[in-house]
């Protein structure tokens, strides 16, 4: 069962990868406009996300089993992003340096889970509020992988670039 989910999780991957064909250095970390985020720090939100529910215990950072600069609590939600800029080290990365940690942040998680080869209809340690058990858990992060790379493109298209046709 886990492999099929694994499988839904690689498909997402794949688009982010089209979503950052082409993207300009220069416009990793840009907002395209007041109250929206960047496509480095979407990648941010996705990698801390997928880290802590497949790598973690609930929202205990210090439990992650995965290191990254893109598992930061400014990418933890929008509320705290908008209201943060990404720090020098994020700055300092390239649209493929990013693209890059994002999937090795996603190969490390996927392998954590994989280990822990969890009954997906149990509820994990430290879970969020809302009861999610590993199977509901999956299902999220198959919805948002899809949701947040839908942003990237509607970032790129706002600041101008032409995109891989999605």
């Amino acid at each position: 069962m886990i492999e099929v989910y694994l499988r839904m999780l690689d498909g997402g991957y794949f688009e982010i990868g089209e979503a950052f064909k082409g993207l300009a250095n220069e416009n990793v970390w840009k907002r395209p406009a007041e109250g929206l985020l960047s496509v480095g720090e979407i990648a941010g939100h996705i990698a801390y996300w997928e880290a802590l529910r497949f790598a973690g215990e609930g929202e205990d950072l210090a439990s992650c089993r995965v290191s990254s600069p893109l598992i930061d609590v400014r990418f933890r939600y929008y509320t705290s992003s908008i209201t943060t800029s990404p720090s020098d080290k994020h700055l300092a990365m390239t649209a493929q340096q990013v693209y890059q940690e994002l999937l090795r942040v996603h190969t490390e998680s996927v392998a954590c889970i994989k280990a822990l080869n969890p009954d997906m209809e149990s509820t994990p340690t430290g879970q969020l509020p809302g009861g999610f058990t590993y199977g509901s858990q999956f299902e999220y992060m198959v919805f948002h992988i899809g949701y947040h790379t839908g942003q990237m493109y509607s970032v790129r298209h706002l600041l101008g670039e032409k995109t891989p046709d999605n």
